[in-house]
């Protein structure tokens, strides 16, 4: 168990938590949930500790951008018309107050 868990530090150094998605980041919910599947090592059954292993694969993949390599992007259109950047902004939490302020005077 011990090995699950230094592959999953490893993992967590490639994906670090983003501060402006405070309680809605991915790498956040992923802690938590990899947390609480190790919690008690010692309940953990060879189905389960094979299943960690798989979520654990899984993240990997996703940390490293494996599929995003391997299937390189043609354009850079997205649907929505913004760049990636330009969606990183609108989904922060600043941006999502700043809509909940605005619905709110316009009310």
């Amino acid at each position: 168990m011990s090995a699950q868990y230094q592959r999953f530090l490893k993992v967590l150094e490639k994906w670090p938590a983003d501060k402006s998605k405070v309680g809605r980041d991915l790498g956040e919910q992923i802690r938590k949930h990899i947390a609480t599947s190790l919690a008690n090592p010692a309940s953990l059954t060879s189905e389960a500790t094979d299943n960690v292993t798989k979520q654990i694969d899984s993240i990997e993949r996703l940390a490293n951008n494996t599929y995003g390599r391997k299937y390189r992007r043609i354009y850079d259109s997205t649907a929505t018309g913004l760049s990636a950047q330009q969606c990183n902004q609108v989904l922060s939490s600043e941006f999502l107050q700043y809509l909940n302020e605005d619905s709110k005077k316009r009310k």
